[in-house]
């Protein structure tokens, strides 16, 4: 009997191992995420968000965005970079926005911000 119990625990731990280890070397990839993936020939995007974090260095501005239908993005957060400098300087982070985005994937632009009157 002992021998089925530790036959059994063994076969179950190496059946899940596997999904730990991808688990552990899955990297954030949007490339496979429905939606994100757009030709640079993409009309622009609008969208309604709150701003959660400005990096000048970077470039990019973090939202937390509603869905955009049009592109068929579900509502997440993420870093945009923004196509001029001056975007970085609209507004601050938790100001409420509506922003215009160029779809490209991973290549996506910011190309306009404006604040919204809370």
């Amino acid at each position: 009997m002992k021998k089925h119990v530790l036959a059994f625990a063994l076969i179950g731990t190496l059946m899940i191992a596997p999904s730990f280890a991808n688990a552990q070397a899955m990297a954030p990839n949007m490339d496979g995420m429905a939606g994100m993936a757009h030709d640079t020939k993409s009309a622009d995007a609008q969208g309604v968000g709150v701003v959660k974090a400005i990096d000048t260095t970077q470039g990019t501005i973090t939202l937390q965005h509603g869905a955009i239908a049009s592109i068929g993005w579900p509502a997440m957060t993420m870093p945009f970079k923004v196509a001029s400098a001056d975007l970085l300087k609209v507004a601050r982070v938790g100001d409420k926005v509506q922003f215009t985005l160029r779809p490209a994937g991973k290549d996506t632009m910011l190309t306009s911000v404006t604040l919204l009157q809370p």
